[in-house]
């Protein structure tokens, strides 16, 4: 019998079976320096020379932890994929959710971590996502812009890339889908209008597709929960999986 949304702490080496969501404790998987979240999604059994979707998830600076299983549940405060999942809802892609002492994870982690996926879970190369919020937005941002190529699409949310040349990503047509509040007072809306503006009017050639940013009037910080549960009106994994490489 299947136990959608079971939270499983396993033996050293084991993986998730389908449906659950796993704590991978830091120390415990050879090859990766990060505890984590893992998901697989339903129908992963079953189909054993099948390749799924990659969305890797980024966490802000409330949920920093040294991946121990007791650290982890702080990412599962977050009303985002990790939680979601817990909570019965099912997903088509695999799920890692890492964490960090230091929610700035690197663009070499980010990097090491997909690349650590790659070879340990059955992707496909060609649909690797990456999301994230707050300080995880901030580093979704910094990953793109770097390792464009690699990924098919991106959704940071309340993040801050004015500082960043996002002119390659945009040459490469990497879909990019940014939410943030309008009343946010930790990480200023003009973090996500600048970048988005960037891709679409001064980069040449510009973004295309156009780069997509959505605004909550009057919401603070945390415009990520609305966004996640699909409660704003937005299906972002429907288009997270619309774009392919």
């Amino acid at each position: 019998m299947l136990c959608l949304g079971l939270v499983v702490f396993p033996a050293q080496g084991a993986f998730a079976a389908q449906g659950e969501i796993l704590a991978r404790p830091y120390g415990t998987v050879p090859g990766m320096s990060l505890g984590f979240w893992e998901y697989l999604p339903l129908g992963y059994d079953d189909a054993p020379t099948e390749t799924f979707p990659l969305v890797v998830f980024l966490h802000g600076t409330g949920e920093v932890g040294n991946g121990s299983a007791t650290a982890l549940e702080k990412v599962m405060g977050l009303n985002a994929p990790p939680r979601l999942i817990r909570n019965g809802r099912d997903f088509p892609f695999i799920l890692i959710a890492p964490q960090r002492f230091n929610a700035f994870i690197s663009v070499g982690e980010i990097d090491a971590i997909i690349e650590y996926a790659k070879v340990h879970y059955r992707v496909d190369p060609s649909r690797i996502y990456l999301t994230g919020i707050s300080a995880g937005a901030i580093q979704t941002w910094a990953y793109a812009a770097v390792h464009y190529n690699k990924l098919a699409a991106i959704l940071p949310i309340a993040g801050n890339a004015s500082s960043l040349n996002l002119c390659p990503a945009a040459a490469s047509g990497l879909p990019v889908w940014a939410f943030h509040g309008t009343a946010d007072g930790q990480v200023s809306q003009w973090g996500s209008i600048n970048p988005v503006n960037q891709m679409n009017t001064t980069c040449s050639p510009a973004a295309n597709p156009a780069a997509l940013l959505t605004l909550y009037p009057g919401v603070g910080h945390d415009s990520w929960g609305r966004t996640f549960d699909g409660s704003a009106g937005h299906d972002v994994y429907a288009w997270l999986l619309g774009h392919s490489l």
